[in-house]
């Protein structure tokens, strides 16, 4: 697998706890299970919290984690509800709360946004079949975080035709946390121009502005829409099919301001005719002095897995690196999936979901991986729904990721853990 170098483009386009305790937590300094290896590439295992799955939502497959001030928001749904947990700094958790969806609803999507202080509300993107059945459309109603009643839902802000058939794809839609956590953003695929688009949602569920594009270059396809931390209040990222099928998708990282404007980073990192995962970004420090955050990229082939460092409009370029070969796990259907990326140092941890654990690996700016990892406590070994969520650069410590996982979901004693990792 040797090392290559592609280029990488920039490119501007236009543009309170709630009352009660759900569950006792246990905080540990650690969980018997599976540690060996914790202190490999120096890297620790904080304390944990436990949430006994004795309501539904620590069980549930899907559960995502945002950061919330100094703590965190666990959230989850079916075609049910939508379930949340609020822990503060400390690891208490708040009473489990639960947001009914409208009968005959999709699907759900999820994020916070701010009523009256950032975060306090959850804000539901709900997916339902339109009147004639076949369609279906998206609107957002808001849910007071402490459990308070929810509002109703508000009207559609787009319709996808035959969107409700089950014969069909369903719509590509996501949701996410804003950066001041006053907005939820929410982007989708537009069904009429087939380009990328987004809005903010305030904390009364309510759109700011119109939807607007994050690109209107036309392409074969998108996939991988989703949101993370970035340089402004929503930071969209998805991936681009080539037009010329002798090229590889691209990787774009989008960075929405408030008010409009868009600036998007444009990552060529595949190669010729290369097929690309989901990826996974941070923001780091480049060694260059005085230069500003940039992003890098884990993602995987089936080669193996990649690192994809932007150096800055400096040098324009970006450097990927091969450092775990998918030959090492048996071949490319049996790679461990990725979950995590966090920055610390002049390194990365990157979170990966192995059949039995998560661990945590380690690698420098040039590609080299360091022998060992931080294996992610179970007791079980039966490990499901992974979520993480690192550390703000611009908030010390830098070098913690803090993932959540189901443990033991189909064992009937099962739990689902918050495990903070803390890296030198």
């Amino acid at each position: 697998m040797p090392r290559r170098r592609s280029d990488g483009l920039t490119d501007l386009t236009f543009g309170t706890s709630a009352a009660g305790v759900a569950a006792t937590l246990v905080v540990a300094a650690a969980i018997a299970g599976c540690q060996a290896g914790s202190t490999d590439i120096g890297c620790q295992i904080g304390p944990q919290i436990v949430l006994p799955g004795t309501t539904p939502l620590p069980l549930w497959p899907e559960v995502r984690i945002d950061r919330l001030g100094g703590g965190f928001v666990l959230l989850g749904s079916d075609t049910t509800a939508v379930r949340w947990t609020a822990i503060d700094m400390i690891g208490t958790a708040a009473a489990e709360q639960v947001v009914a969806l409208p009968p005959g609803a999709l699907r759900a999507f999820y994020a916070l946004a701010g009523a009256g202080a950032p975060g306090d509300t959850v804000i539901v993107g709900v997916l339902a079949p339109a009147a004639n059945g076949t369609d279906a459309e998206l609107s957002f109603l808001a849910a007071p975080i402490d459990g308070s009643p929810a509002g109703a839902p508000g009207a559609p802000v787009v319709i996808f035709p035959g969107g409700a058939d089950p014969v069909n794809a369903p719509p590509m839609v996501a949701m996410g946390t804003s950066a001041s956590a006053m907005y939820a953003g929410a982007a989708w695929i537009d069904p009429q121009s087939g380009f990328p688009t987004y809005v903010f949602v305030d904390g009364q569920g309510q759109v700011v502005a119109e939807p607007a594009v994050i690109e209107n270059e036309p392409a074969p396809g998108y996939s991988c829409l989703g949101f993370s931390s970035g340089k402004q209040e929503l930071t969209i990222s998805y991936q681009k099919a080539p037009i010329d099928p002798l090229l590889g998708p691209q990787w774009l990282i989008a960075d929405v301001p408030l008010g409009g404007g868009v600036s998007t980073l444009r990552l060529n990192v595949t190669q010729p005719n290369g097929t690309m995962s989901c990826a996974l970004g941070t923001l780091y420090q480049p060694a260059i002095s005085g230069a500003a955050l940039e992003y890098a990229i884990v993602w995987q082939d089936s080669s193996g897995t990649w690192l994809s460092v932007y150096e800055g409009p400096s040098t324009g370029q970006v450097k990927s690196y091969p450092f775990a070969s998918s030959t090492d796990f048996g071949g490319p259907e049996l790679q461990p999936p990725l979950a995590g990326m966090t920055a610390f140092g002049s390194d990365f941890g990157v979170l990966a979901v192995r059949p039995h654990s998560v661990e945590m690996w380690r690698v420098d700016r040039a590609g080299n991986r360091r022998s060992g990892s931080l294996v992610f406590p179970s007791l079980e070994g039966d490990v499901s729904g992974v979520s993480s969520v690192a550390e703000p650069l611009a908030i010390p410590p830098a070098a913690q990721l803090t993932a959540t996982y189901a443990d033991g979901a189909g064992t009937g004693t099962g739990r689902r853990l918050v495990v903070n990792a803390t890296c030198q």
